[in-house]
């Protein structure tokens, strides 16, 4: 074969080859850029959620401790908030979304407390259901990495 020719084949190949691993790395590149793009949007999409629930569940775990009966406007947009949990959070962090819920309403439904009893009631271990289910949120949060 002729040098010229062999010279030429050569070239066309190795750009042939440079412009197909160009491709790839740009084409993985922007699959990753867009990866990290949705899991860090699906990030903050519960961490609003989680949020939202769990001032919503501060509300009625205070009105639960102050009063004996259930403010049920707050328990509709909990109960709807816990439902939407649901739709996309990992099963530990939907089950303890509605335990924090049933325990607040179990508090609500109980005895008349003095403050006192509040109080001791607030530092018992079972009884602090908002840092429980943040400590589930965080768990699963911190997997979205």
């Amino acid at each position: 074969m002729d040098a010229g020719i062999v010279s030429a084949i050569s070239a066309l190949a190795g750009t042939s080859i440079g412009a197909l691993t160009s491709l790839a790395s740009t084409w993985m590149t922007t699959k990753a850029q867009a990866n990290a793009a949705r899991i860090a949007a699906e990030r903050a999409k519960r961490e609003e959620l989680y949020g939202r629930y769990m001032d919503e569940l501060a509300v009625l775990y205070a009105n639960a401790l102050n009063n004996t009966s259930v403010d049920y406007d707050r328990l509709t947009i909990a109960y709807g908030l816990s439902g939407r949990i649901g739709l996309s959070a990992t099963q530990p962090v939907a089950e303890g979304a509605i335990e924090a819920l049933r325990i607040i309403v179990d508090i609500a439904l109980g005895p008349c407390r003095t403050q006192q009893e509040m109080r001791e009631m607030m530092d018992q271990p079972g009884m602090n259901v908002i840092s429980a289910y943040a400590k589930l949120c965080r768990e699963e949060l911190e997997g979205l990495r």
